[in-house]
């Protein structure tokens, strides 16, 4: 082969590698922030629109953009329709790395920029590469390095292949043709702004004419789609709605684009006077973009309807944001493992809530509950429906975990998952105590006399109020994670099982109840007094850090 066309295969390779440190390294640096603000403003389709422009413009990734998006639609974080918007908005804001490439790209000197800063980023990230924020950042400029030095070798190499190569047979072949290899490079290499590059290094050197490279873009539309449809293939139906959408979208924009080819090069080239070849290909990617995102946009919700039909959720999971998969971004599989523990610690609360029916502190919980979840917990009418739910749950989460410890996170996040888990537990121990002293419960509620039946309202008040509590706990906990928050609210329950203690004394002095009831009451205060501690300490893990809530473990508040 010549070395000619091998400086394009390699300049190829250089590029991709090039790609895969940026998305790492902006994986890395981007972190929660950048997760929260795509939650945050993802409200409507106009702003999840916009979202997916602004953030991919910032991250130069449309496909960490599009994998985060998946896991959130597939965690129900993000409705279908907003996360379809999102997804046309990153194709819109992936062209500003194009419109760089065609610029920098090809009007200067790249060895006098890029090999500096391949040599400062390399020698600091031998220095510091125990710093994993610093060793982020200098992946990141190795591997903008990588880019222009590759987008050289693929310069150089199609210059010399045009001179050696007759290719003025390409200017007769179907505009089709064109649109085949812009699919078939794009799905090889997983990478539509890899796919530009190449197209922009042939334009520069005259290897193809404006028409096919225009064509090849058009193509590359449509391979991006698959990368997403073999993400969502062992995914939940939610994953297979958002890939199969961005299928359709992609392919109606490649059908749309191809048939007013024509028109739309006038409009680039003549209407907005772009001259130069490579920034008019870049504008008429970015105008299609556009188009398509206009033109889309009304239709997404019924799209949406159409793919919840279409694609049915078979396996019924007891937990909400988690599934057998773990996200390949450590960061994302933390932030759905704290999602669903949160979701768990208020499941909890709510089914002590019912089991002591005490519909007041349920319907005042529904603040704390997302949309979806309220819809989940509100279709849960028997205890025991709840509580098998919470069981099934605490397994997936347990298993979740498991897979959590070996997807090579970094000490920080597993220490925050221990936390979690830890929350759980506590969580689950409260669970426990509510469902084991439901025959209690129920002896007094079912009971023919009015002084037991009045204790069983008793102890609903009770709950009622302490439930009371820990939703007041668990709203504050986010601005004040500190010791002496725990300690209030776990001084408030022992005050409060102090003075039913009292209460039941007074009524054994009475002789008013037979030994036996005295037992149960002490039983139930005991075992209430205990679940509610438990929970108090699970919320408090979701925002303490484990030295600090162990120091509540420390006090024995009932002796």
């Amino acid at each position: 082969m010549d070395l000619r066309l091998w400086s394009v295969v390699g300049g190829i390779g250089l590029f991709l590698t090039g790609m895969y440190l940026m998305e790492g390294a902006v994986g890395r640096l981007a972190g929660r922030r950048f997760k929260l603000i795509l939650r945050r403003h993802t409200s409507n389709k106009v702003r999840a629109t916009l979202s997916g422009v602004v953030i991919t413009a910032v991250l130069q990734s449309s496909s960490l953009v599009s994998f985060i998006v998946l896991a959130f639609a597939g965690h129900g974080i993000l409705r279908l329709q907003h996360a379809l918007a999102v997804i046309l908005g990153a194709n819109i804001g992936t062209t500003l790395s194009n419109w760089l490439i065609a610029t920098l790209g090809f009007s200067f000197r790249i060895d006098l920029l890029w090999l500096p800063v391949l040599g400062v980023a390399g020698t600091v990230l031998f220095i510091f590469q125990q710093r994993k924020g610093i060793a982020a950042l200098c992946h990141f400029f190795l591997g903008m390095s990588f880019l222009f030095i590759a987008l050289d070798f693929m310069k150089t190499g199609m210059l010399g292949v045009v001179g050696s190569v007759d290719l003025s047979r390409l200017t007769s072949a179907p505009m089709f043709m064109f649109v085949m290899v812009g699919f078939v490079i794009t799905f090889l290499i997983q990478s539509s702004t890899a796919t530009m590059a190449i197209t922009l290094s042939a334009l520069y050197s005259n290897a193809i004419p404006f028409n096919a490279a225009v064509a090849i873009v058009i193509g590359s539309e449509l391979g991006t789609s698959l990368k997403l449809m073999l993400a969502s293939m062992k995914g939940t139906a939610d994953k297979k709605r958002l890939a199969a959408g961005n299928i359709i979208l992609n392919l109606a924009t490649t059908l749309i684009a191809f048939f007013f080819m024509t028109p739309l090069i006038r409009l680039v080239t003549d209407v907005f006077g772009i001259s130069n070849p490579l920034q008019a290909l870049v504008l008429f990617q970015l105008v299609i973009n556009t188009a398509a995102t206009l033109l889309f946009l009304p239709f997404l919700s019924g799209l949406s309807d159409w793919l919840r039909r279409r694609y049915r959720e078979h396996n019924h999971r007891a937990t909400m944001y988690i599934d057998h998969d773990i996200p390949s971004i450590s960061s994302l599989a933390l932030e759905l493992f704290r999602l669903e523990v949160e979701y768990f610690v208020k499941r909890v609360m709510a089914y002590g809530a019912a089991e002591f029916r005490t519909r007041e502190a349920l319907h005042d919980m529904e603040h704390l509950f997302k949309e979806r979840e309220w819809l989940r917990e509100k279709s849960l009418n028997h205890t025991d429906d709840r509580y098998l739910e919470i069981r099934t749950a605490q397994g997936e989460l347990i298993e979740y975990y498991a897979r959590l410890q070996k997807a090579g996170m970094g000490s920080s996040d597993l220490e925050e998952s221990a936390r979690l888990m830890q929350s759980v537990q506590e969580a689950m121990h409260a669970a426990k105590g509510f469902k084991d002293i439901a025959h209690n419960k129920n002896e007094l509620l079912q009971s023919g006399n009015d002084l037991k039946f009045d204790q069983f309202n008793f102890f609903s008040d009770m709950v009622h109020r302490n439930l009371s509590r820990l939703d007041d706990f668990f709203c504050e906990r986010s601005q004040s994670g500190s010791a002496s928050t725990s300690h209030r609210y776990l001084e408030e329950i022992r005050k409060d099982y102090i003075l039913t203690l009292d209460h039941i004394y007074r009524l054994a002095g009475k002789d008013s109840l037979p030994e036996a009831d005295i037992s149960t009451l002490q039983n139930l205060n005991r075992e209430l007094y205990s679940a509610h501690r438990a929970i108090t300490l699970a919320i408090a893990h979701l925002s303490m850090n484990g030295e600090t809530v162990e120091e509540s473990y420390s006090e024995n508040p009932i002796d």
